[in-house]
């Protein structure tokens, strides 16, 4: 058992009741996936907790083509949620430790419409969003980080609910000791570490990197900056 008696009431206190029926979308595998049975178990627990919440199992092996629609390859285990409708963000690995708040977050924001950021913030996102919509360019945000790291949340959360605000924004949460190829991909020397991926109607890529943990604004006013910056050359100073 991963939640403890304290702890379930504790999550009953800080969730609340969902207001929508919300689908939390497991791919994982029996065979050659250290977390997946943990990281099953650790769900199971939660929507045991929780009315409206929904445990649905899948392979991506067998359920190909849903794996594909959610962008789930070999990384397992992967987490996704679903109400009345689908979300650009999913988190590979499990959900422990300091990350476990994404989920509750996560939760909330699907379940409830309740975003964790200011009206102020959600207008640069919106600012971000028609930028990328007017030029057919999708921005993923690649969030590197650890279970045992506090600071990391604070990046899971803010660019989970980015996505949940703009349709041509990504997030990818990755907890990276499970993930050893994308360490190495990405140069993974600390976390948090935040990697934007601009892809362009042309299938160009650019890329920039945030070290560490930004508050909200800071973050949306960073995304700003580099996507305006690419995809709007004539401001370049």
């Amino acid at each position: 058992m991963f939640i403890t008696e304290q702890d379930r009431q504790e999550i009953k206190r800080q969730v609340g009741s969902l207001a929508k029926l919300t689908e939390v979308l497991l791919f994982s595998q029996k065979i050659g996936c250290e977390y997946c049975p943990d990281t099953e178990q650790l769900l199971k627990e939660l929507t045991e907790i929780l009315d409206n919440l929904k445990l649905v199992l899948y392979n991506p092996l067998v359920d190909v083509e849903l794996a594909n629609k959610y962008g789930i390859s070999k990384e397992v285990p992967a987490i996704i949620l679903r109400s009345n409708k689908d979300y650009n963000f999913k988190f590979l690995g499990i959900p422990a430790g300091y990350e476990f708040t994404w989920l509750l977050n996560s939760i909330l924001m699907v379940a409830n419409d309740q975003l964790p950021i200011s009206e102020k913030t959600i207008n640069t996102v919106k600012e971000i969003d028609n930028m990328l919509k007017s030029n057919g360019a999708v921005l993923e945000l690649w969030v590197f980080v650890t279970p045992t790291c506090p600071y990391c949340p604070i990046m899971t959360i803010n660019s989970t609910a980015f996505s949940v605000v703009s349709d041509n924004i990504k997030a990818i949460n990755v907890e990276v000791s499970e993930f050893q190829d994308y360490a190495i991909k990405y140069n993974i020397m600390g976390v948090p570490k935040t990697v934007l991926k601009l892809i362009t109607k042309d299938q160009k890529v650019f890329e920039d990197d945030i070290e560490g943990a930004l508050p909200e604004n800071k973050y949306a006013e960073f995304i700003k900056h580099f996507v305006d910056h690419q995809l709007n050359p004539l401001h370049k100073h």
